[in-house]
């Protein structure tokens, strides 16, 4: 009996080999695609941001429907980054776990994002990002004119709408991400 089952079991994870089929990229794009519907559904906000939302949107649904799973799911990302930039207004700041003022020392990097450095300024952070789009579109050599249009863009907003530029270098991030496959 144990070796039937221990058999199934090999012949069932050599076929998914096989197929090359990862369950957990799968399930992580299904669930990127169905949160994006639902802020699909009631988006609003600035026309070319909403735009943009909908062409990675179509382009999210067409790779999961050609089964790139990571793809999908890294231009969901990257959609959902764009739908929140159309809607413009930055998120209620968050007060650690139920609401409580959080302490100093918790978690593993103690609330302090880019390794260690504190970047508290939205534009100092916005900046960063931008910075590192850049830098990772010229390092991988990307070819999507639309990251090369969003880098822009979030550029050209640095100043005046921190928040937005930060969600466009984002979406620019996750779609370099996407199209290089890791």
């Amino acid at each position: 009996m144990k070796r039937a089952l221990l058999g199934a079991v090999v012949l069932a994870a050599g076929l998914s080999l096989a197929q090359g089929v990862d369950y957990r990229q799968e399930a992580m794009a299904a669930m990127a695609l169905a949160r994006l519907q639902t802020v699909a559904q009631g988006a609003t906000g600035e026309e070319k941001l909403l735009a943009w939302a909908k062409e990675v949107k179509a382009r999210a649904e067409k790779s999961y429907g050609a089964k790139e799973a990571f793809k999908a799911a890294r231009e969901a990302q990257a959609a959902l980054a764009l739908f929140r930039a159309a809607q413009g207004e930055p998120p209620r700041p968050r007060h650690g776990f139920h609401g409580a003022p959080r302490r100093p020392g918790m978690g593993m990097r103690q609330g302090r994002p880019f390794g260690g450095r504190e970047l508290k300024d939205p534009t100092l952070r916005a900046q960063a990002l931008v910075d590192r789009a850049e830098k990772e579109l010229d390092y991988y050599r990307g070819q999507d004119p639309l990251v090369k249009t969003l880098i822009a863009e979030a550029k050209g907003r640095l100043e005046k709408e921190p928040y937005r530029a930060s969600l466009l270098a984002r979406a620019a991030l996750a779609l370099i991400s996407a199209e290089r496959g890791f």
